[in-house]
């Protein structure tokens, strides 16, 4: 598509006037979660976030089954992390959809800056579920939802300090008035300088790092049946990195005077209307990533954004059948330092059939038009079967590509040379699953074999003159099995575990894909002392990997997170953890250390 006109002119033709029933508007827009029929979906709360002391994104998603994390060292490095055998560019990112991913930056999203302080709940799908979602979630969609205001207002106000001379504090208001509702946070954290020696090689690194987070979420009623709702999120995080030196045979990462500052802005404004039968909305949403590089021999910057116009409808045409549908436009634009841009479109349409109140059926397709790339259809099945009313039968199956990223596209550095010729990496998915209850719900599992298959992956090759090149190589095969476990035996003690068994190879050579644990386990455990004291643990866990680079061998390790929290009174909290129990040293990539045993002690206070 070379133009967004034919997108801006139907999306503008459709109005809340036309919508003849009123109804009260709810609060959770159509651009949010898609009900996973024949697939599973992980919701981790902004309760279990307070609960477990969550501060970062990557803190919470090691506890999703489908989700696996690297990360280049302490806290501020680059975080990667994979779903199903897809690596960090061939998932999605959203923030009540808005695209967070970097079509500058290798189309990846790094989870170091994302924070959770302003976090209602997060959402993970893994998958051939994500045909509402559109291109580029080959493994999955990660999806953030900020806070709504919601009550009678109020101030919360939290602060936090502890090991390695880290700071932290975040100030949150929200509540409603009348048909205004509003929530707003600011968070900051800083850690260091303080760097330290990697004692698995000897080599020093920097540990500096300081991220500062605003956002807001504004919605208005104007009428009973329409709602205006808008949403800003900034975040800026500055880290020192390290300088890849040769020692002994191998190049290790050592603490040297160069820095990142990457600052990232999201915004959107809906539009949402309806009555009994037919939700609509209508959202723009801008997303801007802007990355510096500085260190004392070279600067660099570069600058992704993505412009998007989006209508989404669901009719309901009767009991058992519901139609949900829509049509985008928008442009990928990637500054590097030359700006390259992209125009792309979409539409999709997906009818669910419930025949009976046991069976649910799904079925959708969706067609995307890229600038230079032409048209690709898309499709996704999936049907759930209630066999008894505890126990649950689902499959689905679903195809999905991404288009090339326009900094493997364009880009030409000291060290990279760009290649206009990558083709558009493609996706077939498929999974079987069972859900179970026991004993009146106190313990619930769910057990999902996957079989995801990626072909044309994006590799990087090393050419004559030095200078890297990326390039469609092997296909990657991932097949496996998740498992999650929730049990409350008691009213004041409840546990959860995520159990991951993955096989992933890079064929034809059946080579093992790089960073892909063969088993991943997560734990948590929550008890409820008293109405005003309680205490959690949580465990980690992965088996060995490949390193993607040396292609050395990482050992297998495991964590384990101890803390607790103390009601003073209805208005005041104290709280306390320990990070890293048994004071563990281990890698996530090869050369990169992380530290030990770490303490934090905090006060919460609250209208």
């Amino acid at each position: 598509m070379t133009s967004l006109s034919f997108f801006v002119g139907a999306l503008l033709c459709v109005s809340p006037a036309f919508a003849e029933d009123i109804y009260e508007v709810t609060a959770s827009p159509l651009s949010s979660s898609i009900d996973p029929i024949g697939g599973t979906e992980t919701i981790i709360s902004a309760k279990e976030i307070e609960t477990y002391q969550e501060t970062f994104l990557k803190d919470a998603l090691v506890y999703a089954p489908s989700v696996n994390l690297t990360s280049n060292g302490p806290l501020g490095r680059q975080v990667d992390f994979s779903i199903r055998g897809a690596r960090s560019p061939q998932n999605l990112v959203l923030v009540d959809g808005i695209y967070v991913n970097d079509p500058a930056s290798g189309g990846g999203v790094d989870l170091a800056n994302l924070l959770n302080a302003d976090l209602e709940r997060i959402e993970v799908l893994p998958g051939p579920q994500s045909l509402a979602y559109g291109p580029g979630a080959l493994g999955g969609v990660i999806q953030l939802i900020p806070k709504r205001g919601c009550g009678k207002p109020s101030v919360k106000l939290r602060g936090e300090r502890g090991s390695f001379d880290t700071h932290y504090g975040t100030l949150t208001a929200q509540g409603e008035e009348g048909p205004l509702t509003f929530s707003a946070t600011a968070a900051g954290l800083s850690r260091g300088p303080s760097p330290f020696t990697n004692p698995l090689h000897g080599n020093r690194q920097g540990d500096d790092y300081t991220n500062g987070t605003f956002s807001s979420r504004l919605g208005y009623a104007l009428t009973d049946n329409w709602e205006v709702e808008g949403l800003v999120r900034y975040i800026q995080g500055k880290a020192q990195f390290d300088e890849p030196q040769k020692i002994g045979s191998f190049f290790l990462p050592v603490e040297a005077q160069n820095f990142s500052n990457t600052q990232t802005l999201l915004t959107s404004l809906e539009n949402k209307w309806g009555s009994e039968v037919w939700d609509q909305s209508l959202k723009a949403s801008y997303a801007q990533t802007h990355r510096k590089t500085d260190t004392p021999s070279f600067h660099a910057f570069t600058t992704g954004e993505h412009p998007l116009l989006a209508y989404r409808s669901e009719f309901k045409i009767n009991s058992q059948n519901t139609l949900l549908g829509g049509l985008e436009g928008g442009q990928e634009l990637a500054k590097i330092p030359e700006l390259y841009r992209r125009a792309h479109g979409g539409v999709f349409l997906i009818h669910t059939f419930k025949p009976f109140d046991s069976t649910a059926l799904k079925g959708g397709v969706r067609v995307d038009q890229y600038q230079a790339l032409g048209n690709r259809v898309t499709f996704n099945v999936g049907a759930d079967q209630k066999v008894t009313p505890s126990t649950t039968l689902r499959t689905s199956y679903g195809t999905n590509f991404k288009p090339p990223v326009l900094s493997d596209l364009f880009q030409r550095t000291p060290w990279q040379t760009p290649n206009p010729f990558l083709k558009p990496e493609t996706s077939q998915s498929f999974e079987v699953g069972i859900d179970q209850t026991f004993y009146n719900d106190a313990l619930k599992a769910s057990l999902t074999g996957f079989l995801t298959k990626i072909d044309h992956i994006t590799l990087s090759r090393r050419l004559p003159g030095g200078s890297w090149q990326r390039f469609n190589g092997e296909q990657r095969l991932t097949q496996g099995f998740e498992m999650a476990l929730s049990v409350k035996p008691l009213k004041t003690l409840e546990m959860k575990a995520a159990l991951t068994l993955i096989h992933a190879r890079d064929l034809p050579r059946k080579r093992r894909s790089p960073l892909i644990p063969s088993f991943k386990g997560a734990g948590e455990l929550h008890w409820q002392a008293l109405p005003d004291l309680s205490f959690f643990v949580q465990a980690y866990g992965v088996t060995a990997r490949k390193d993607s680079v040396t292609k050395q061998t990482l050992a297998p390790y495991g964590l384990v997170t101890l803390g607790g929290a103390y009601d003073v009174n209805p208005h005041a909290r104290l709280f306390w953890r320990v990070e890293n129990l048994g004071n563990t040293h281990y890698e996530d990539l090869f050369g990169y250390g992380a530290r030990g045993r770490a303490f934090f002690f905090g006060v919460e206070a609250k209208t």
